[in-house]
């Protein structure tokens, strides 16, 4: 949606052929599986959805994927500035799923910044998904890659600290994920600032309403497809009704984090006048 502003296209994203249909909402596709009319064009179709290739409206079966699906992954793509994205059931199938991505290629290794959010930290670290990491900082990252590391990841603000790091910093030739939950395409698009791959929790602000449980990777197209034949397989994908929602909390997630972060500043001024809060001033600062 180009040369509308973020704002605009948090409301039309992902909804761009309603009026062709005729519809206002966005139609709910809970179907789980669909009609397969000629077995030569089914098998082919089969053959694509396994290599990863995106379907669109031309669904096969609930775990390769939905429509509904589908236009919050156009959505999430176009604030983050992707050529695609990915959605699955929860952020910590996104996170596996990429991991999973790149240890399928020979890609175990990976270099992490901490802080991350717990759970990433332990999955990363306890080599569950049959990875290795070395914990580094920013500045070490370059020193740190190897021949079979297949991603950087950071988490930036990262939950629950609210640590930052500088992405541009990293600049290296191994893809960077960064973690982008907290921040959302409203205050950061990593991909802006070099990073490869976008990752949220969408149950988080994304949703925005503590009623759905979410996960989405924003990226380009190649990885996207791998992404989709672990999804597949693995059987992470998205909820219809899930899509639907976080869909929706897209529509109003620029105006959420304005007010979010007026509220923070305001918060941060009136706890700076109080001496016994831990880093005041007194001065209201």
């Amino acid at each position: 949606m180009d040369g509308m502003e973020l704002n605009t296209r948090a409301v039309h994203a992902g909804r761009e052929d309603l009026t062709d249909l005729g519809l206002h909402a966005v139609p709910i596709d809970l179907s789980t599986t669909y009609p397969a009319r000629d077995s030569r064009e089914e098998a082919a179709r089969l053959d694509r959805a396994a290599a990863g290739v995106e379907l669109g409206d031309n669904p096969i079966y609930g775990r390769v994927g939905n429509p509904t699906v589908a236009r919050f992954e156009r959505a999430l793509a176009d604030l983050e500035g992707a050529e695609s994205a990915v959605a699955f059931a929860t952020g910590m199938a996104a996170l596996s799923a990429c991991l999973l991505a790149v240890a399928a290629q020979g890609k175990r290794h990976i270099v992490a910044v901490r802080p991350l959010y717990g759970t990433s930290d332990h999955v990363i670290g306890s080599g569950l998904l049959g990875t290795e990491v070395t914990w580094s900082t920013v500045d070490s990252v370059k020193r740190d890659i190897r021949d079979d590391t297949g991603l950087v990841i950071v988490e930036s603000p990262a939950n629950p600290t609210l640590s930052e790091v500088d992405i541009r910093a990293i600049d290296v030739d191994v893809p960077v994920l960064v973690d982008n939950t907290f921040a959302t395409p409203v205050l950061q698009r990593p991909i802006e600032l070099g990073a490869d791959i976008v990752l949220h929790s969408a149950t988080k602000y994304l949703g925005g309403h503590g009623d759905v449980l979410g996960g989405v990777v924003a990226c380009d197209e190649e990885f996207a497809g791998r992404l989709r034949t672990i999804r597949m397989a693995t059987g992470g994908i998205l909820h219809p009704l899930a899509g639907y929602l976080l869909l929706r909390g897209l529509s109003t997630l620029p105006i959420r984090i304005a007010h979010a972060s007026r509220t923070a500043a305001e918060l941060a001024h009136r706890l700076a006048t109080i001496p016994a809060w831990p880093g005041s001033t007194g001065r209201g600062t």
